[in-house]
């Protein structure tokens, strides 16, 4: 005989699980999916792992043994030993860069660099939080951060001999194998307990090394929560018992101090540590302000409450759980670097904007700014701010600027111009914009001038390109679109004598366009001319590598798609809109152009310009689902240039920087909203929207019917609506 009433009670149990279930999704916040270990687990992408608040300026994390992996920039391998915690990293990078005021909890003190390494068990990491077990000692650890300081949370065993190692010496930069470099040098610096108790340490160390010139220092304030039985320093290895200050005797000696605590089982001590670029007065003034008390959960609770609010600007609906994290995870990258270290800078004033660690604009200027241009204007217009404030200050502004230093070797043109154009032309605020175009001028009329080796490289200004050489003719094809984002800024704001030198100067690489230059049957392509202006025959398929001859990251192949001011003239000089498809499609199915690397994230959209916005649409799904898993990329994420690509090929429409356009590719989701700078919402909506369903059928915007595959970003700036109908068949064209 059936029970029924056993069978009712477990039909209820079912329905409550169930119900438990639901409510637990639907109470998840967008800091929730995030996945910090998206872009660490591939080994490749080199994202940090650690916590850090939005473009704050510190970021705790822990780094490992280098391992034989090429991409430690962040100082972490994953599957190797953790051997500490460093309090500054870049994230996403090809090179490495800081690591420094590195921290090392131990049962038992090895002051050397590889003899405290641990294996680590239930790591766990959030944008607010990172936690892991050191297996070696049974230490468990817990960091979480302010915006210039960080408070750790070590639980220790039962041990008399308990201890907490500070490395003044260490940073990733020699420990980077990538490109083998060799200069990750600590030169001088200081560390001391400066109260009779042991549980305040102050301290700096100057180093060189990593992505930009010269030397930099670092300076921090740190306390620890409970008195220390011992305390003491070390230099070289040499432990000094009772000492109370310890500096090197030559550039890498290895300095440090330690405390040790008799512990009984499972006893925090607690941690806090800020940094600053400028003074330990200013390490601890941050420290004292940001946290002053030992509440590790409310730091903990506001780093999340301060990322679900940042995160909560794009809010994606329907998608997988496995799209969610991935989303959301490519929406944190957007907000790492570049970082804000505003009254933290040797030699501004106090107030003035400084933002710090661009590595490098070359990749960030496609993607990351025209994102942060809807969701967050303030970042956009401190960095053009910042931008102004570094010119007066040194007199030239570099696209790479790391640790308050510039990069001199440049990956491409000078792309800050770029970013200022394009804030510019989509009317940011917040910017004195006779200043900043002050700058694009001094650029314009002062830069411009190749790798600056070799002397055919000047010629730019008057010849219009660069003869062969090193990375000349991407140089001269990224020099042109920064003449023409010039000319924009120059036709309200200067005369027009300079809008029409630099409008003329930006249409000048078609000297480098040989109609007769042919590759697997297609003709066509950017070559290199010498000086006399003979074109030199090359491999059009090489990918030349970086700052070797002709193009940077790249093949002509990839470049002879790079003129985002002048699609239309392309598509003519290539034979009009047919040919111009047919030869584009070939490259790409034939991995010709790597359009996931940025010299090439606008060629997928030149397709626009052939009426063939369906081949848009498949490339850009089709590097979506290639590129971007929850496993990470197959490439860097360059600082979130990556990351921002992928937000904007979700949404379904695509900037082209330093223009106020957008083209239209169909979104990935259901729904998104984007809630802007002036606090408009930009819903974006996609019916039928699946893996199968990736061409437009229809598109409104703003109720209106759209049959352009572009708009303006006039259309958007208040907010409104964008409504794809999607389908699986390729319907949409201009």
């Amino acid at each position: 005989m059936i029970n029924y009433k056993i069978k009712f009670q477990f039909i209820i149990i079912v329905l409550l699980i169930s119900l438990q279930s639901s409510l637990a999704q639907s109470k998840k916040q967008p800091v929730d999916y995030v996945d910090n270990f998206i872009g660490v687990r591939d080994k490749n992408s080199s994202c940090v792992l650690g916590p850090q608040l939005p473009n704050g300026a510190i970021s705790p994390s822990p780094q490992t043994a280098p391992g034989s992996v090429n991409y430690d920039m962040d100082g972490y391998i994953m599957g190797q030993p953790i051997r500490g915690f460093g309090q500054l990293h870049v994230s996403g990078t090809g090179w490495g860069k800081y690591g420094q005021v590195f921290i090392s909890p131990q049962v038992g003190l090895a002051v050397g660099e590889t003899e405290h390494d641990s294996q680590q068990e239930n790591e766990e990491a959030k944008p607010y939080e990172y936690k892991v077990s050191l297996s070696r000692y049974g230490i468990k650890t817990a960091v979480t951060p302010a915006a210039h300081s960080a408070i750790y949370k070590f639980t220790f065993p039962k041990s008399d001999n308990s201890n907490i190692l500070l490395d003044v010496s260490h940073n990733t930069a020699d420990i980077a194998t990538a490109l083998k470099l060799k200069n990750g040098n600590f030169l001088k610096g200081t560390v001391t307990f400066t109260n009779s108790d042991g549980t305040e340490i102050n301290g700096y160390g100057e180093y060189q090394g990593g992505f930009s010139d010269g030397t930099y220092k670092v300076f921090f304030s740190m306390k620890l929560s409970k008195i220390p039985q011992n305390k003491g320093t070390f230099i070289n290895g040499k432990i000094n018992q009772g000492q109370l200050t310890e500096a090197p005797i030559k550039a890498d000696d290895r300095i440090g101090a330690y405390v040790q605590y008799k512990t009984s089982e499972n006893e925090s001590v607690y941690l806090k540590v800020a940094v600053s670029m400028i003074s330990v007065e200013q390490a601890t003034a941050w420290l004292d302000a940001e946290i002053p008390a030992w509440d590790y959960n409310k730091v903990r609770d506001n780093a999340k409450k301060i990322w679900n609010k940042e995160l909560g600007k794009i809010k994606m609906e329907g998608g997988t759980e496995s799209e969610k994290r991935i989303f959301y995870t490519a929406s944190y990258h957007t907000s790492i670097m570049p970082r804000n270290k505003t009254n933290d800078m040797m030699g501004f004033e106090k107030g003035e904007s400084v933002w710090d660690d661009h590595l490098a604009v070359w990749d960030t200027w496609r993607t990351l700014y025209p994102l942060k241009v809807l969701t967050n204007p303030d970042m956009v217009s401190g960095t053009i701010n910042s931008f102004i404030a570094r010119l007066k200050k040194n007199g030239r502004v570099k696209d790479a600027y790391v640790a308050g230093k510039d990069m001199t070797a440049e990956q491409g043109g000078n792309n800050i111009d770029n970013i200022i154009a394009d804030a510019y032309v989509k009317g940011v605020k917040g910017v004195d914009w006779k200043e900043a175009y002050k700058l694009i001028k001094s650029q314009a009329d002062n830069e411009r001038n190749g790798i600056g080796k070799n002397e055919n490289d000047k010629i730019y200004k008057t010849l219009g390109w660069i003869p062969g050489g090193k990375m000349s003719c991407s140089l001269t094809l990224e020099y042109a679109y920064n003449d023409f984002c010039a000319a924009q800024m120059a036709r309200t704001l200067g005369t027009k004598e300079d809008y029409e030198k630099y409008l003329n100067r930006s249409q000048q690489w078609v000297n480098l366009w040989n109609p007769e230059a042919v590759s697997d049957g297609y003709k066509g392509f950017i070559e290199p001319k010498n000086i006399k202006g003979d074109f030199i025959p090359i491999d059009l398929k090489k990918n030349w590598g970086s700052w070797q001859d002709y193009f940077y990251e790249g093949s002509s192949w990839t470049y002879s798609y790079f003129v985002p001011h002048q699609f239309e003239k392309l598509v003519t000089i290539s034979g009009g809109k047919e040919l111009f498809a047919k030869k584009l499609q070939y490259a790409f199915e034939n991995n010709l152009i790597d359009y996931g690397n940025e010299p090439a994230f606008l060629a997928v959209h030149s397709f626009h310009y052939a009426d063939r916005s369906d081949l848009a649409s498949f490339y850009i799904r089709n590097l979506k689902k290639k590129r971007f898993t929850e496993e990470g990329s197959i490439e860097n994420d360059d600082s979130g240039a990556m990351s921002s690509w992928y937000i904007f090929s979700s949404l379904g429409f695509f900037p082209n920087a330093g223009q106020d356009i957008y083209y239209l590719t169909g979104g990935s989701f259901p729904k998104v909203a984007v809630t802007l700078g002036n606090g408009k919402v930009l819903t974006v909506t996609s019916k039928n929207a699946s893996e199968k369903n990736i061409y437009i059928q229809s598109c409104k915007i703003n109720g209106k019917v759209w049959n352009n595959p572009w708009f303006t970003h006039k259309e958007i700036e208040n907010g409104g609506t964008i409504e794809f109908v999607m389908g699986e068949n390729p319907v949409f064209k201009k």
